[in-house]
């Protein structure tokens, strides 16, 4: 650590859990960003308490819920943030970086002006107390000391409402894209199976039951490959949502050429993103800058994935991507559609061995991403902003 490097807490998610056992894709970012960092212990991580040691070794510390009855999660995570700040004055940090919580930026900047304070966005602000309007968004640019995105797709739909006369002069200056990245942990080429990977949340905007109504249509012509699918609705082991009920119920046909895992932990997800031939994220809704895209690359899987949000910032040129931007799943005719070119590309792809191989090699020779990338740049910012 040098005296250059500011003293950063980093604030995630309430929801977030720093565990290998529990983690989201925000968590598994910010330990990434802390451990690949070259200052790690200048960095402390903030989120709810947890009782296994923390991804990555990072420097997490729990925050006990202020009165969380009367203010709810958010609000009490804040102050009890606050709290630990007050009964701690020593450990004033010199910036604080609030990782996807818009509202809890503002509150925090206003009940601390002396705070530098940044916004980590990684997902879309208009979907976000706080961030739902051009002038809640406005007050944001121009009161906090950087506005961070993991695409350049949601920097774009961030500020291209905002009035230009109404920015602070060095707005611009605040506005920085640090893509999401992912170190690649196999040494060596692995050897691939008659595999398809389905991996992601168990949401309607992830399009995993769509991509099962392709592959229930298009896998009985192909009894050699398998389809695995691993997820849930959160990210821990529960009891089958009716969205997970509906995807079992479409594949039951083919029940003999699938396996639904459920939720896995990520060394068990590891070895089947090595295994499989070939990967799909159907993501049907503005992917902000979806991990498993990189996971897919990363791992030399022929890739089947979306043009939504930005994904295209990754997979462009390293993937079949379906073109379907425009598109509103939630329109029943509009959904349908989906699902029959999502069949065509997987037919097309299961029918052309050569074309599997094409895939795989332009994912494994032209995968420019890792972790370390990423903290390198975020370091940088946080730099910048000590003076």
């Amino acid at each position: 650590m040098t005296s250059s490097y500011p003293i950063t807490d980093i604030l995630l998610p309430h929801k977030e859990v720093m565990t290998s056992a529990n983690a989201g894709a925000i968590a598994r970012i910010v330990a990434d960003l802390a451990s690949a960092s070259d200052h790690p212990r200048a960095i402390s991580v903030f989120g709810t308490p947890i009782s296994n040691p923390p991804l990555k070794d990072v420097n997490f510390k729990g925050v006990s819920y202020y009165r969380k009855w009367m203010y709810g999660k958010n609000k009490g995570f804040l102050y009890g943030y606050l709290a630990h700040l007050k009964a701690h004055p020593e450990q004033t940090p010199e910036l604080v970086e609030i990782h996807s919580r818009c509202q809890l930026a503002r509150q925090l900047k206003t009940a601390r002006p002396d705070l530098k304070v940044s916004l980590y966005m990684h997902n879309d602000a208009r979907d976000m107390q706080g961030g739902q309007t051009p002038d809640e968004r406005l007050w944001l640019v121009n009161n906090l000391s950087a506005i961070l995105f993991v695409s350049n797709y949601l920097k774009d739909i961030f500020i291209n409402d905002l009035p230009e006369e109404k920015l602070c002069a060095d707005a611009h200056s605040k506005y920085i894209v640090i893509p999401n990245e992912v170190t690649r942990t196999c040494n060596q080429r692995p050897v691939k199976q008659k595999k398809i990977l389905l991996a992601g949340r168990m949401v309607p905007e992830k399009g995993i039951l769509e991509a099962c109504e392709a592959a229930a249509r298009i896998l009985p012509a192909f009894p050699d490959w398998h389809l695995d699918i691993v997820g849930s609705t959160h990210f821990h082991t529960a009891k089958p949502s009716e969205y997970e009920q509906k995807i079992s119920r479409t594949l039951a046909p083919i029940a003999e050429q699938i396996t639904q895992h459920g939720y896995l932990q990520e060394a068990d997800l590891s070895k089947l993103q090595a295994q499989s031939a070939i990967a799909l994220v159907p993501s049907l809704w503005q992917e902000p800058a979806g991990l498993t895209v990189l996971e897919a690359l990363a791992y030399g899987c022929a890739l089947i994935t979306t043009d939504k949000g930005g994904i295209p910032e990754i997979a462009q040129g390293r993937a079949e991507i379906v073109s379907i931007r425009e598109l509103d799943y939630r329109d029943e005719n509009v959904r349908q559609q989906i699902i029959k070119i999502l069949a065509e590309k997987l037919h097309s792809l299961l029918s052309d061995n050569s074309k599997i191989a094409r895939l795989q090699d332009r994912a494994w020779e032209d995968y420019p991403y890792d972790a370390r990338n990423m903290a390198v740049n975020a370091d940088k910012y946080r730099i910048s902003l000590k003076s």
